[in-house]
């Protein structure tokens, strides 16, 4: 029976940095706040880059409210943005057709503007189990009940789900469900860091997925 896998979306599918970055950077400038280095901003964006807009303005005194209202410029100005430049990583589209076990994506970005970029670059043809964004749940990664939902859905145990991204969210989401995890090793997320995670494997090429999904089909 081969394996469910799951998905994170940027960093792991699609290559988003260069939208997000535009937006953060114009969501500050509006706000007479410096700009930020495209590498500082990419480090957070497996975090979510609406906990980063928080952080930049947490010493301004604002109110709960305010913050809120921040993100929300911050995501309209992202959806203005995020069908320029984003792109699907080389070999993904490969890989996809050709697997014939169930396939879901986890993502922290909320679940529309992720569904539209799915439906933009074509990716929503494949069959996913189910598409859950940051909103979707009660709970987002790190939390683990994305993925148990997931795992549910596709009538799969742990022992036959693999967990694939580039953020430090997959990689304890993936723990604290008892799934074996690949870490994405051309993401946004530093390798060591990935490491300490314990993946099953770094994945630096997608070519070399369909050889890592074998050894968890073995294992389970």
């Amino acid at each position: 029976m081969n394996p469910l896998l799951v998905f994170d979306l940027d960093g792991t599918l699609i290559d988003s940095a260069p939208d997000i970055i535009v937006a953060v950077n114009r969501t500050l400038a509006n706000h007479s706040k410096p700009t930020l280095s495209d590498e500082l901003i990419i480090a957070h964006i497996g975090e979510g880059i609406k906990k980063l807009i928080a952080d930049l303005f947490k010493d301004d005194s604002l109110e709960p409210a305010d913050i809120i209202a921040l993100e929300m410029e911050f995501l309209k100005t992202y959806e203005e943005e995020m069908l320029q430049k984003t792109r699907i990583y080389p070999g993904v589209e490969d890989f996809l057709s050709r697997y014939q076990g169930p396939m879901g994506i986890i993502t922290n970005k909320n679940e529309i503007p992720a569904k539209v970029i799915l439906k933009h670059l074509g990716l929503d043809k494949y069959p996913w189990v189910n598409v859950f964004g940051a909103d979707t749940l009660e709970e987002r990664k790190p939390s683990p009940l994305p993925l148990r939902t997931m795992m549910k859905l596709a009538g799969r145990l742990p022992g036959n789900t693999l967990m694939i991204g580039d953020g430090i969210p997959d990689m304890v989401s993936a723990q604290k469900a008892g799934v074996a995890s690949i870490a994405i090793g051309f993401g946004y997320t530093a390798t060591p860091l990935l490491e300490k995670y314990e993946p099953l494997a770094v994945l630096e090429h997608y070519q070399d997925l369909s050889a890592l999904v074998e050894r968890i089909s073995v294992r389970a």
